[in-house]
């Protein structure tokens, strides 16, 4: 599969989706195959490689998914979707550097990978103050719901064998959710730059994130009670701020394919077009991330559907219409969304963090969200975009100033110093890991 021609690799498009068990990454996956059949001429193929944590699941999601593929489409449509099923345990970052390794040994090139999977790390709800604030303040309870409990200080553990005792710690939430994908997309790097197009680096972060969760000298989130929301906040700044001046340095070091033979254990591409990073989120959608027993998860449902009654944009309720604006990013064409980007630009702008939203009848689309120091798109003032200005806002939200952007970015900064420092640092680790438990095999 490696060796296909350049011309015929022009129609094959190769995506990874992470967290595909269940949820929003099955989701994405089934809406990757009928949006790619609906807006792609019939010469072109989608191979769909998704990961799970397990074999059992893979098998799972692999039946899942093939059993949609005749309802949707004909036999021809069918044989132009592949599905590839991979396991890989994103809080355990040798199994990251395994996947890694396998990609470059399988398959030619990555087109978009779509960066989902997760956990919430939470141990229960705050019940007395998520019934109150439903009761009395439905839409912006539901919206961003600030009752979840979480633990301080959540490790992982070990990530090797023959350091144990030197080894820096971890943060769970932070790993699995960002760290973990961090690390794999730059692995991956040389995949991404075989792209006939731009390669796509495809965050999923949440509607909850805000820098009112996150603290630069906490990077890991260790010390937050909110360590899910501190971790989709990294995620916001990382995206938004790639194309900064600010970070270009960093950036450049995480978009520089590993050495051959190194973690990703094969052939780069260092002449390759250089990716691009976007943001998504899914908006409000019923997902398992919160554990809730099965009346509760109906109730939760049906205060989403008031919520959208009451004219929130973001109450995507089923997971595939929260998979609209990742999967948007995914198979659109390249003129398509820097067409999207462009007004934003044209006003001094940049990167949007590109939502899944829903009307009242439940049409969905994918639109700008505004962000807390970033606004809509990066521009300063008011929203430039009408769609943007008569979108319902999150209470206390205020137009973007110049100082709260420079603020920003000098925050994309140093987050970027300190993934890079750190993704360094575990590859030398990693390595030293690795020649050991060779010299003792």
């Amino acid at each position: 599969m490696a060796e296909l021609a350049q011309d015929d690799l022009q129609n094959q498009f190769y995506v990874l989706v992470t967290g595909a068990n269940s949820g929003l990454g099955l989701a994405i996956c089934a809406r990757l195959i009928t949006d790619f059949l609906t807006t792609h001429p019939s010469t072109h193929h989608l191979t769909i490689i998704f990961t799970t944590r397990s074999s059992k699941k893979a098998t799972s999601t692999l039946h899942h998914l093939q059993t949609l593929l005749p309802p949707i489409s004909s036999p021809t449509n069918s044989s132009r979707i592949t599905l590839h099923p991979e396991t890989v345990d994103l809080s355990y970052l040798p199994s990251v550097r395994a996947l890694s390794q396998r990609l470059t040994k399988t398959i030619p090139k990555l087109d978009s990978i779509i960066l989902n999977a997760g956990i919430g790390g939470w141990t229960g709800i705050d019940w007395p103050r998520a019934i109150w604030g439903t009761l009395t303040d439905l839409v912006h309870s539901v919206s961003w719901f600030a009752h979840k409990i979480a633990p301080v200080g959540m490790i992982t553990p070990p990530q090797t064998t023959h350091n144990v005792s030197n080894e820096p710690r971890l943060g769970s939430v932070f790993t699995a959710n960002v760290f973990g994908h961090y690390m794999l997309s730059h692995n991956v790097m040389g995949l991404l730059r075989k792209s006939t197009q731009p390669g796509r680096v495809i965050w999923v972060s949440s509607i909850e994130a805000t820098v009112k969760h996150f603290n630069v000298d906490d990077l890991q989130g260790l010390r937050t009670k909110v360590p899910y929301e501190s971790s989709k906040t990294l995620t916001d700044i990382l995206a938004l701020t790639a194309e900064s001046p600010s970070t270009r340095k960093w950036v450049e070091g995480f978009y520089s394919p590993p050495d051959k033979g190194d973690n990703g254990g094969g052939d780069v591409d260092e002449k390759g077009m250089q990716p691009r990073m976007y943001l998504s989120h899914p908006g409000v959608c019923g997902t398992g991330i919160l554990p809730l027993a099965l009346p509760l998860f109906w109730a939760m449902i049906v205060s989403f559907y008031i919520a959208r009654m009451l004219g929130s944009p973001w109450h995507t309720l089923s997971t595939y219409a929260g998979a609209c604006a990742p999967v948007w990013l995914a198979v659109s064409r390249q003129e398509e969304l820097d067409s999207a980007e462009e007004v934003y630009r044209a006003h001094g702008g940049g990167k949007v963090k590109w939502g899944s939203s829903c009307d009242r009848l439940g049409r969905d689309s994918a639109v700008s969200t505004e962000v807390d120091g970033w606004g809509h798109g990066g521009v300063v003032g008011e929203a430039v975009v009408m769609e943007d200005r008569c979108r319902r806002r999150k209470r206390g939200a205020t137009d973007l100033t110049a100082e709260e952007k420079v603020e920003f970015e000098e925050l994309g900064r140093k987050c970027w110093q300190g993934m890079e420092e750190l993704r360094v640092q575990w590859d030398e680790i990693l390595e030293r890991d690795e020649k050991e438990a060779g010299a003792t095999a």
